[in-house]
């Protein structure tokens, strides 16, 4: 059983310096291997339901990914963004085979609040399937989550591409810190 989740006694956010697929190998690899400083492990429900807990551990959003206005298409040259990324990623399931990643989509705030989650959910699983058909990163190894137009990089009402995102984080230290 997990202990529910008291948002106030979290210890403070990760430092979420900017970190896009294009970054080099050691700038990715130091920002996932940051480990959250938990006594505590959560349910992947809490992890992917409380922003606060994702925010335990830093993120690296795949800006060189931009979807298209209602679409979970990723363009080839986009995809070939991912190789650095899918090359580390799939050393630490090699390296661990119990290593879990979140790939989560994200919309702009046009359309309605139900399409936009569930284009979302669309769009992290076309990175998940890239990272798995190009990079060999078995699929037991991600969970996809879409948040809809929830998470706003640039907070606007209008189309704006910036949002229409995807993202990565490493969430194993959070699902299994305290099984130590």
């Amino acid at each position: 059983m997990v202990a529910p989740v008291v948002v106030s006694e979290l210890p403070p956010p990760a430092v979420q310096p900017v970190f896009t697929s294009d970054a080099d190998e050691d700038a990715l690899r130091a920002a996932l291997e940051r480990q959250a400083a938990l006594d505590r492990r959560f349910s992947l429900a809490q992890v992917r339901d409380i922003a606060e807990v994702r925010a335990l551990v830093p993120v690296i959003d795949l800006d060189a990914i931009t979807f298209e206005t209602g679409s979970a298409a990723i363009r080839p040259d986009q995809a070939k963004s991912l190789a650095r990324l899918g090359r580390l990623i799939q050393s630490y399931v090699a390296d661990d085979p119990r290593e879990v990643f979140l790939i989560e989509g994200h919309t702009d705030a046009v359309g309605s609040a139900a399409y936009n989650l569930a284009l979302s959910d669309r769009r992290a699983e076309s990175v998940a399937l890239a990272l798995t058909e190009y990079f060999a990163v078995p699929p037991e190894n991600m969970v996809v989550q879409g948040y809809g137009e929830q998470f706003l990089k640039i907070e606007t009402q209008d189309a704006e591409r910036a949002n229409r995102r995807a993202s990565v984080r490493r969430i194993t230290d959070l699902l299994r810190q305290a099984a130590n």
